[in-house]
């Protein structure tokens, strides 16, 4: 078995910063698993993980999910595990869910669970607009709701 392991965006990001989620799904199915930071409180910009599994790719305001590498049954596991003990952006501070994906990444970097840069990639995508990213990675983008 084969699983797509990518990062969903939400929302256009023009006006504020898209959401960023990682997804692990198996193509063509439509249902996957959501792995994110939500915000809880945003006056004190407080955030949580939430796993949402399972998730309907196409929910709300997704844009897309740009495929980072597909994963057999044994590195999805660890992918997961790495990605769940993930610390959250410190309350009140700058970061958000973008900054918590970059986090995600180097943590999957130092495993050989990405390719080297990957990090380096997407943190120089960090506040862009989501058009933006989907025409950067073309290709590998699967457009969701009709965006």
């Amino acid at each position: 078995l084969t699983y797509r392991f990518g990062v969903t965006i939400f929302v256009p990001g023009t006006s504020e910063p898209a959401h960023w989620g990682f997804v692990i799904y198996q193509p063509p199915s439509t249902m996957g698993d959501l792995l994110h930071v939500r915000v809880i409180d945003e006056s004190l910009n407080l955030f949580q993980f939430e796993p949402r599994i399972p998730h309907l790719l196409a929910s709300q305001n997704a844009w897309g999910v740009c495929k980072i590498r597909d994963l057999t049954r044994e590195e999805y596991t660890k992918v997961a595990r790495i990605l769940e003990s993930e610390v959250p952006p410190p309350r009140g501070g700058a970061k958000n869910c973008q900054d918590w994906v970059i986090d995600g990444l180097v943590a999957l970097e130092v495993e050989e669970l990405v390719s080297e840069g990957t990090t380096q990639t997407w943190s120089s995508r960090v506040g862009k607009a989501t058009l933006v990213i989907k025409n950067e990675v073309s290709g590998d983008w699967l457009s969701l709701n009709g965006r």
